[in-house]
């Protein structure tokens, strides 16, 4: 199991077809180059998106020229070769620590699996200790 963590940030977009590919549209236009994000809808036309861009300096200066208002959290990105429960497993070590996640992604490729989750910036040292990196 390998664990890196990454700078995420947090953005707030509408909730409506084509709102999350615009965003992601206009980021690379300025040269963002993304790692992983994970988005999701919290109703009343609302929607969150987290991204990790592979250059954070690069997103921030984007989300400024843009006028984006961003929140900054942690993320770890961690990678296996996959089996039943490895994602129950990992988590377990942050719950042990009562550490809350703020949202997550995972899938597997090639008989590896790849998780990114996500935490308060405040929980991040704790969290890369539990994860044990």
């Amino acid at each position: 199991m390998s664990v890196k963590r990454v700078a995420v940030h947090c953005v707030d977009i509408e909730d409506k077809p084509g709102s999350l590919q615009k965003f992601l549209a206009q980021s690379s236009l300025s040269g963002v180059d993304y790692l992983c994000f994970s988005a999701f809808s919290c109703g009343d036309n609302h929607g969150r998106v987290y991204v990790s861009a592979k250059d954070p300096k690069s997103f921030e200066a984007f989300a400024k020229e843009a006028r984006i208002k961003t929140t900054e959290a942690t993320g770890f990105i961690i990678d296996g070769e996959d089996r039943i429960g490895a994602a129950a497993n990992i988590l377990k070590r942050l719950a042990e620590k009562d550490i809350r996640g703020i949202t997550g992604a995972a899938m597997v490729c090639d008989n590896r699996y790849h998780l990114l989750v996500v935490v308060n910036a405040k929980d991040a040292d704790r969290a890369q200790k539990a994860l044990g990196d």
